[in-house]
């Protein structure tokens, strides 16, 4: 009996040591990949927002060092720790903030890149570039930099275990403009999500402080009187035709004094004019971070629109 138990043990150790070499090896064999590192949690973490008691053993999570456009750009990729036995869909989550200096940007959370991951998602994020490498390109804050976004979804290609055909996408902040720019580019999205997203540059920069002129300005390559080509190209309402996944946005009231919550209703009127499917949910007590509920919603919206029989195969 006990050998039996001892091989057992043994065999659970092995397992385990697979499913996570196995990523560990499909990610240190894409192209893009130059480094990987196994991220290690606290063994429980609650969620600041959910307030839900998570099993980090439930997750793996890896930080990564890829290529994007020729720049190495940090990131991180987590999955459920029985990805080899079940077969999830891929979700790409876009952090808000930037990378400019002088700003307080935190990077992405890990904590929601693990929850996502134990909530059922094969899970990617990117930092941008420019971030911690400071020699790796510039943040343009919704330029080329949105390439550090769609080559994500490359490298989620090569994920043999996870359900293919089509991505999930959720952003916050500017990670909810970087949303959109990328169901405006890439039809591999099948359906998105974004909460207190940015969807018109140059009124955004009028909202905020005057030095956001001048320091977005030399990131974007000049004010939205010099270059307003730059800002629309930032700016959803303008090209709201295009969005044509189905969209979830949410946004809080008065109590978000950074992303107002006019560029949620504003992008909403216009996908209506086009009958483009979506749904906007306000939240008047919630301020510019998401509050339990929506991350609830985001995760109902995606589930409703997987269509995983039919649309990513078994």
């Amino acid at each position: 009996m006990a050998k039996v138990l001892i091989l057992f043990c043994m065999f659970v150790f092995l397992v385990g040591c697979t499913r996570s070499s196995t990523l560990e090896t499909i990610l240190y064999n894409h192209e893009y990949i130059l480094e990987v590192n196994r991220v290690t949690l606290e063994r429980y973490i609650r969620h600041p927002v959910t307030e839900e008691l998570i099993d980090t053993r439930q997750v793996i999570i890896y930080e990564i060092k890829y290529l994007s456009d020729g720049y190495e750009v940090m990131g991180y990729v987590a999955a459920p720790a029985d990805f080899m036995e079940v077969a999830y869909p891929i979700l790409i989550i876009n952090r808000g903030g930037n990378n400019l200096p002088g700003t307080r940007t935190r990077g992405l959370s890990l904590i929601d890149i693990g929850y996502f991951a134990y909530r059922g998602y094969i899970v990617l994020g990117s930092q941008y570039r420019g971030f911690v490498i400071r020699a790796a390109g510039m943040d343009q804050i919704g330029g080329d930099d949105i390439n550090d976004v769609l080559n994500l979804i490359n490298i989620s290609e090569s994920f043999h275990f996870a359900k293919q055909g089509g991505v999930f996408m959720y952003g916050g902040s500017r990670g909810g403009m970087m949303t959109y720019i990328a169901v405006r580019m890439d039809d591999r999205i099948k359906a998105a999500a974004s909460w207190a997203g940015v969807s018109n540059m140059a009124n955004l920069l009028d909202e905020r402080t005057p030095g956001m002129r001048h320091i977005f300005g030399n990131h974007i390559g000049g004010t939205p009187e010099e270059v307003p080509e730059e800002y629309e190209r930032r700016s959803a309402v303008y090209w709201a035709d295009e969005i044509t996944v189905p969209l979830l946005i949410g946004h809080g009231g008065e109590e978000d004094r950074q992303v107002i919550t006019e560029h949620s209703i504003n992008l909403a009127k216009a996908l209506e004019r086009y009958g483009n499917p979506h749904r906007l949910i306000i939240y008047p007590d919630a301020n510019h971070g998401p509050p339990f509920e929506f991350i609830n919603e985001v995760d109902e919206w995606f589930r409703k629109h997987s269509r995983l029989d039919t649309q990513y195969g078994s």
